[in-house]
């Protein structure tokens, strides 16, 4: 009973949230998700669903893009794809598990520090987006780097959004199309798979039907934080895993 109504309500904020602010279905959705199935099971039928809502999103936002970040980051992202692999297969998966939330950690503080080296670092497009891929590339959990640059790069919220939607978008179809050409089929979740992706959608044309009657800046704040929260979560998570098995 918990699971029929945990599993939708996280589907429909976790939606709502990425059609508001443009990101966060994913990272959301695979972190309680995983709670119940597996997470080779989990991360490509997530994927699916975020490429599928995305449409409507991409369609509204493509002309209030910008293309001139995007192709930056994207190009940066696909660089750091490599990287991201080549550490999957030298590290073991328990110290991934803590790297990456470290590193997510690391540059959302990195604009507190009253630092000319640190501000250079998160308005650089080419750093944030090599993190960011391999990021994903080694645990499917990118893209936190990214909307960490763009929310300090001075754009307005709108186009900041837009962008957001269109690199999200633009990424899922490469990681979906990537996992078809390795499986020759697409994943999805093992229950209700067509009532969570119809909640899903609903939830994502909500969120970006209240962003366009009206702009409210603490739900953008909100979805930051949670998203940096999340990561610091998986963080502690890791280390305790980490640490009990060392100390056993």
């Amino acid at each position: 009973m918990f699971i029929s109504i945990s599993i939708p309500l996280v589907l429909f904020i976790a939606a709502f949230i990425r059609g508001y602010t443009g990101f966060g279905f994913s990272a959301i959705a695979i972190l309680v998700l995983t709670l119940y199935y597996p997470v080779a099971e989990t991360v490509p039928a997530v994927l699916l669903m975020d490429l599928l809502i995305s449409l409507p999103l991409v369609a509204k936002s493509w002309d209030n893009t910008d293309f001139h970040a995007l192709r930056q980051i994207l190009l940066a992202t696909m660089a750091g794809i490599p990287a991201g692999l080549a550490l999957l297969h030298w590290l073991p998966e328990s110290s991934l598990q803590l790297l990456v939330p470290a590193t997510i950690l690391a540059m959302a503080l990195m604009p507190k520090l009253k630092l000319a080296l640190a501000k250079k670092a998160i308005a650089s497009p080419v750093l944030c987006g090599v993190m960011s891929g391999w990021t994903t590339s080694a645990v499917s959990a990118g893209g936190a780097p990214v909307v960490i640059h763009l929310r300090y790069s001075g754009l307005p919220a709108s186009k900041q959004r837009d962008t957001l939607i269109c690199y999200f978008f633009l990424t899922t179809c490469m990681a979906v199309g990537l996992g078809y050409g390795l499986n020759q089929s697409f994943s999805l979740l093992p229950d209700a798979s067509l009532a969570s992706l119809v909640i899903a959608l609903f939830g994502v044309l909500m969120g970006q039907q209240l962003f366009i009657r009206r702009h409210i800046a603490a739900i953008h704040h909100g979805a930051y934080y949670l998203l940096i929260s999340l990561s610091g979560w998986l963080l502690l998570h890791a280390a305790f895993r980490h640490f009990f098995a060392f100390g056993l």
